[in-house]
């Protein structure tokens, strides 16, 4: 059955790799049976996070034909934290007197 794995290189390319698996393949078997080292270990330390189609799996789930395994790079601060913090320094910019920095875009 084929599946695709794909991940972002140093560079910031995405990667798709074609694999070729056993039907009834487990989410787990695939993942600890890859051959690429850096992918291994970006995995085994945490720093990259596994899913399919972006959607968390546990290692025993089967895949199926056309599935495609995302490797990402976990968030480093929860979204949430992050938006309360600059909340927090525009805060105390205002209350300091200080000028709003824009963040308006450019085309």
């Amino acid at each position: 059955m084929q599946i695709q794995l794909a991940w972002v290189r140093d560079d910031g390319t995405v990667a798709i790799r074609e694999l070729e698996v056993p039907q009834g393949s487990r989410f787990g078997q695939v993942l600890a049976g890859l051959d690429d080292p850096l992918l291994r270990e970006g995995l085994s330390s945490g720093r990259l996070a596994a899913s399919v189609f972006g959607q968390a799996r546990r290692p025993d789930e089967p895949l199926f034909e056309g599935d495609r395994i995302e490797l990402v790079e976990g968030l480093r601060i929860d979204p949430k934290l992050a938006r309360q913090r600059r909340v927090e320094v525009r805060r105390r910019q205002l209350a300091a007197g200080r000028p709003k920095v824009s963040r308006a875009r450019t085309k």
